[in-house]
């Protein structure tokens, strides 16, 4: 467990675009109420005996950002997280970079992360379905790519500027057949998972782009749907074959090789393969692989209430009062 001692340790490196950011969209006032803002949502997580958690200073930060430093928010969404990842073991547990399925799945490229953010600060993580291989998800089983997708998704929020100033998904449906649909594709798994990235998982997702959509979207969009949020929904856009409307709203500097038109001729983010290795070495860094380790371990969750089922509603009623 962390201790206040420690949160001295906490250096703030963002810069003051993004500090504005954290300002006028998030509430994050300043070092000092932001100091007390943890340690408020940390004194909570040790009175709170049946929710097991990291308490340090950066983990619990990037909850209260989530929700714009609502106490009450924050500590929903923090319990929420737990939960899922305690409900689905076979997702979250024992998630390891090194792992030589994790990594042969993260190199199939379904996500695909450059390094460098838009012109806006953000994150653009493209999703491709082109090099997936049908006979490998049905051998494979789906658990094992919901796990490659919680390991990317934890790497992804592990950066600050991504709590800040958030991320875009580029969703592109090239390459995804009826066959690597019905492979890949379950209802009742996409709708536990929606609901966790949604609703407790720390990110903040901008805007959704959907390219090269199938003939029949119809389909996943009635999967995905009825758990997306009316904010998600407003944010989701289609664009067909073209991309003009990604390269206005991001830039080029952000994007995979093999998205840039033709007569690009400036800074690039690198193929997909090598932003995917990149990504791989990344995630194996010492500081990285030492949070995911701990984070998956099977040490943290929330124990199940078996004499007071009411016992979270009441507990966050009680510090309203």
């Amino acid at each position: 467990m962390a201790s206040e001692e420690e949160d001295s340790k906490y250096v703030n490196r963002l810069g003051e675009s993004s500090r504005r950011i954290c300002h006028d969209e998030l509430h994050e006032r300043n070092d000092a109420d932001t100091m007390i803002a943890v340690q408020t949502l940390r004194k909570w997580v040790y009175e709170h005996k049946r929710l097991r958690t990291p308490t340090d200073y950066r983990f619990l930060l990037s909850f209260l950002r989530f929700r714009k430093f609502s106490q009450l928010e924050a500590r929903k969404a923090l319990e929420q997280f737990w939960t899922v990842r305690c409900s689905q073991p076979e997702w979250f547990m024992g998630e390891d970079p090194t792992d030589q399925l994790m990594q042969k799945i993260i190199k199939m490229q379904m996500m695909c992360c450059p390094k460098q953010r838009d012109k806006h600060g953000r994150r653009v993580m493209f999703m491709k379905f082109d090099k997936v291989d049908v006979g490998f998800i049905k051998t494979t089983g789906l658990h094992a790519l919901y796990k490659a997708s919680s390991l990317v998704l934890d790497w992804l929020v592990y950066d600050e500027h991504v709590q800040v100033e958030g991320h875009v998904m580029v969703i592109d449906f090239r390459g995804l057949s009826f066959n690597l649909f019905k492979a890949m594709f379950n209802r009742e798994l996409e709708e536990k998972y929606e609901e966790y990235f949604n609703h407790a998982l720390p990110n903040r997702m901008k805007s959704i782009d959907v390219v090269n959509e199938p003939q029949f979207f119809d389909l996943i969009w009635a999967m995905i749907a009825p758990v997306m949020p009316q904010k998600m929904k407003d944010r989701f856009h289609l664009h067909g074959q073209s991309l003009v409307k990604i390269y206005e709203e991001v830039g080029y500097e952000c994007l995979p090789e093999e998205y840039l038109p033709d007569e690009y001729d400036g800074p690039k983010a690198g193929t997909c393969d090598e932003i995917v290795d990149w990504m791989i070495e990344d995630m194996t860094q010492p500081k990285f692989l030492e949070y995911i380790r701990d984070l998956s371990s099977g040490k943290y969750g929330v124990d199940k209430v078996k004499d007071n089922p009411t016992e979270t509603e009441g507990s966050f009623r009680k510090i309203v009062e």
